[in-house]
């Protein structure tokens, strides 16, 4: 086993941990601070955005391209520990875990450059179909892309890649149940079922991962220990 990746595992389990806490405190501080936002048109987007807090909403979104590497390295790190008839699985949740970095970063990025400055400036010509909040924009498709098929089928072989001790199987089941809860998210998105998509990709994704990360952190922790002192 490599040290440094079971550590690296270790450290990115850890934080993500920390930036799900925090995404939740800048969720119950955005509700707090401004009224809820439901997309009508581009107009009143553009007015609610330039009239209300959205220091939040931003620090929101850098925490969760935070999270997004934090999850692929956990990936990595996990292939470390799998044994060799299901490095398979492990490979395909990195490969996957990839291609879910990779898109939330493009979202999370364009609203936190181009969407923000444009819109501050005024020069809001072109911008709807960049903006996330607006549900059938080219930007959101690309976000759920990323958080329902990459991360769902992430999730599902990380999964797999892991063993049958107790822990092991804490952690497979909390996989294996965000996986599913992401593609139920993905059919609620499809046939816009908003409840569905709130319930399956916030408090259901928040709660599984987080039971998976936990005692991912330890099984991390442990390995270390057992292997190397």
């Amino acid at each position: 086993m490599n040290r440094i990746a079971l550590k690296a595992g270790y450290i990115s389990s850890v934080i993500g941990i920390a930036t799900f806490v925090l995404y939740t405190f800048c969720f119950i501080a955005i509700l707090v601070v401004n009224p809820i936002f439901i997309w009508t048109n581009f107009e009143n987007y553009i007015m609610s955005v330039q009239t209300t807090n959205q220091i939040f909403k931003h620090i929101a979104m850098f925490l969760m391209i935070v999270y997004g590497v934090c999850f692929l390295i956990q990936v990595c790190s996990i292939s470390e520990i799998a044994v060799k008839a299901k490095k398979y699985f492990a490979k395909l949740a990195e490969l996957f875990g990839i291609g879910f970095l990779t898109l939330i970063s493009i979202n999370y990025f364009v609203q936190l450059t181009t969407v923000r400055m444009q819109v501050y400036t005024g020069q809001t010509d072109g911008l709807e179909q960049f903006i996330q909040a607006n549900p059938v924009s080219g930007m959101a498709a690309i976000n759920m892309l990323g958080w329902t098929i990459f991360f769902g089928l992430s999730c599902i072989f990380a999964g797999l890649a892991l063993g049958n001790t107790k822990i092991e199987k804490v952690i497979k089941y909390a996989f294996l149940s965000n996986g599913v809860m992401m593609f139920l998210g993905l059919i609620g998105y499809l046939f816009d079922i908003s409840v569905v998509v709130f319930l399956c990709m916030n408090l259901g994704m928040g709660s599984a991962i987080l039971i998976a990360t936990i005692p991912l952190c330890y099984l991390f922790k442990k390995v270390i220990k057992e292997t190397f002192i």
